[in-house]
């Protein structure tokens, strides 16, 4: 938006005025004494040379301010619906009409990219509940081949563990659908963590029975602004990574602790840890990092999604290890007053 770009963008006006000054000089010089009226030309040149600057001048600050908003818009990437020059020229016409035309077409991809995902999100929602009935025989089978088998064979035992495995892949798909369209699909209430602990505590029983893990819950008796079914989504993730690395007779603690401005989840293990370089990189969307890539059990999306979600409900979530030790996640719920972060 420079006074170089205007006049970079009126040179062919610049050039046919001085070559019209040019010719009227030759002219005047040519047909009249010059002696008697050099000052009389030299005078026209200034006033007319005086007089285009002027209006050189004025155009600019004009055509500045015409775009001025739009340039700027631009460069903040702001709405451009919003920022269409307020100038009636040509260019100003082919720019209004090359956006609208723009606006159109990506409407029209748009409708139709949502199309494509809300089939999508459906097929998975139909696939999840329909497997979840040969999930349910293979689980009644496993107690049947219990009963079969003697109390030192493990084979039901592996079984029941692979199943319970499938059933929280497959509740991954079924939420991995749904945070693609997660306005649709939130609610938010006055929500009582001990009680969505409790549920997502449920769900990974057999992880937490088949490594012996001594559970401590501490401090839950609290309700927070939030929606329960994520929360609980969130929650059964960060303590399935816990069941992952904590090692036979682990201990995993749940607690809360709270504050003016919020009150904060607490899910701490005495697992193997996470290392330092990966620690700032647990939540990336497919990252499983050195733990992860030697047991070969991670996706890397379950976190991913968690933080994903935490954000969308105006929550925080962070993870802090120390390798060999532990790991800790905390989720962060604020209070009303800061809510939406005044």
């Amino acid at each position: 938006m420079s006074l170089k770009v205007y006049l970079k963008k009126s040179i062919w006006a610049i050039i046919h005025f001085i070559i019209i000054i040019t010719i009227v000089n030759l002219v005047l010089i040519g047909t009249t004494e010059f002696s008697k009226l050099k000052y009389d030309i030299i005078y026209m040149n200034i006033l007319v040379f005086s007089v285009s600057i002027f209006f050189l001048i004025f155009r600019y600050r004009k055509w500045k301010e015409s775009y001025k908003d739009f340039y700027e818009g631009l460069m903040q990437e702001k709405n451009i619906d919003l920022l269409i020059p307020k100038v009636d020229d040509f260019e100003a016409k082919i720019v209004k009409a090359a956006i609208n035309l723009k606006n159109k077409e990506l409407c029209e991809n748009e409708n139709k990219l949502k199309e494509e995902i809300d089939e999508l999100n459906e097929y998975i929602t139909k696939w999840v509940h329909e497997i979840k009935i040969p999930i349910s025989v293979c689980e009644l089978i496993s107690d049947k081949l219990e009963d079969i088998f003697d109390t030192n064979n493990d084979v039901p035992e592996s079984l029941r563990g692979e199943l319970a495995r499938i059933k929280f892949l497959v509740e991954q798909v079924l939420y991995a659908g749904r945070a693609s369209s997660y306005s649709q699909d939130l609610l938010i209430n006055e929500v009582n963590i001990k009680q969505v602990v409790n549920e997502a505590v449920k769900k990974n029983a057999f992880f937490f029975i088949s490594k012996k893990i001594d559970l401590r819950l501490n401090k839950l008796q609290f309700n927070v602004l939030t929606d329960k079914k994520w929360l609980s989504y969130i929650l059964e993730q960060v303590l399935n990574n816990a069941c992952k690395y904590v090692g036979e007779n682990g201990i995993v603690e749940i607690y809360c602790e709270e504050d003016e401005k919020a009150t904060r989840l607490c899910v701490r293990d005495n697992g193997i840890g996470i290392l330092p370089k990966d620690i700032s990189r647990v939540f990336d969307k497919g990252f499983t990092g050195s733990n992860g890539r030697k047991s070969g059990k991670s996706t890397g999306m379950g976190l991913y999604f968690s933080k994903k979600m935490a954000e969308k409900l105006n929550h925080d979530i962070k993870a802090v290890s120390q390798a060999g030790n532990y790991t800790e996640f905390i989720i962060t719920f604020y209070k009303l007053s800061d809510y939406f972060k005044v």
